[in-house]
């Protein structure tokens, strides 16, 4: 039987949380049950992962398998996902998040007569305390409609990209797909970049599909974790600015060209806002700075583009107002701002 959804599940000593994500991959209608390949990548684990998820393996072969591989990071998950990935089309789940089971089902449903590159859906953040927000990704378009990039880019210039709200034509993402790099953060950003480089159409399934845990220890998106891996996330940063600068380059780049330019500008910009969330002293200021002259030399039309105040300020005044706008940052930050 042809399989319709590859999940690529990235575990890496996730025995703590491994068993709530595969379960999310359980739906009550067998016969949609029977088009899910879930892909269960043990990166190199120490722990019990692939006991775990041998076990699911072992309950649901039609629907589970494990591969296990030496330690890579997250973009070697992806490589070896995309390479393995029967499913007609292809999506993400980190072994620590899940997803609403029923939403599942409904995507399933909604993906046995689908067209399009891209399939958007919703998706919530859920804190350690429970409390949740949810992201309506969907809400600007007619769900029954498949649209081409450009015309959702002329919608809503700021369309989410990340990969909780990506579900993605497995043809269309391996025929672009360039490989991740290794022991490398941040690597996700990379994987949904080339996925929507390549798409031409999208539509929108209106449910609230992946559950994104917040607020654990050791996560990649704490600030901790953003400082020890800066460089992770410059290396993958490039992967998007060497696509995009050629594209803001031209008179007047438009649609799918003009999302990718404004995505690659989006992380561009925010590593800046990271850098001023950081404790402030002499190195990170010289990072800072670095990271900025490095962007308007390589990727001069982006970071033209690069134009919300803090960087504003930061090149008028040739960084002299570092420790000023840092102070201001961290502290909307311990006031509950949002970058």
């Amino acid at each position: 039987m042809e399989k319709l959804l590859t999940v690529s599940v990235a575990a890496y000593n996730g025995a703590a949380t491994l068993q709530k994500a595969l379960e999310s991959c359980l739906v009550a209608d067998e016969s949609l049950q029977a088009l899910l390949d879930v892909i269960i990548i043990d990166d190199g684990s120490t722990d019990g992962t692939a006991a775990l998820a041998q076990a699911f393996v072992q309950a649901h072969p039609g629907s589970f398998r494990l591969v296990s591989k030496v330690n890579g990071g997250y973009g070697s998950t992806l490589n070896t996902a995309v390479e393995l990935a029967s499913g007609r089309y292809f999506r993400t789940l980190d072994c620590d998040d899940w997803f609403d089971t029923n939403a599942l089902q409904t995507l399933l449903r909604r993906l046995q007569s689908c067209t399009a590159d891209a399939v958007y859906t919703n998706y919530r953040t859920v804190q350690e305390n429970g409390s949740g927000k949810a992201f309506d990704v969907c809400c600007k378009f007619d769900t029954n409609r498949v649209y081409a990039v450009g015309e959702v880019q002329q919608a809503t210039p700021d369309l989410c990209m990340e990969m909780h709200a990506l579900t993605l034509c497995t043809k269309t993402l391996r025929a672009a797909w360039r490989p991740m790099p290794e022991h490398c953060s941040y690597t996700d950003m990379g994987y949904t970049f080339v996925g929507m480089a390549a798409a031409q159409t999208i539509c929108f399934v209106p449910v609230v599909l992946y559950q994104y845990r917040l607020g654990r220890d050791g996560q990649s998106v704490s600030m901790a974790s953003y400082r020890a891996h800066t460089q992770d996330y410059i290396r993958v940063a490039r992967i998007l600015l060497d696509a995009a600068e050629p594209l803001a380059a031209q008179p007047a780049p438009a649609g799918r060209d003009l999302l990718l330019v404004q995505r690659a500008r989006d992380v561009a910009q925010y590593l800046i806002e990271l850098y001023l969330r950081f404790p402030p002293d002499r190195e990170t200021g010289l990072a800072l700075r670095r990271y900025d002259e490095m962007l308007c030399q390589t990727y001069p039309h982006i970071a033209a583009m690069m134009t919300n105040k803090n960087t504003r300020l930061l090149r008028a005044g040739r960084y002299l107002p570092y420790r000023t706008l840092s102070a201001w940052a961290r502290g909307k930050q311990s006031n509950g701002g949002i970058l």
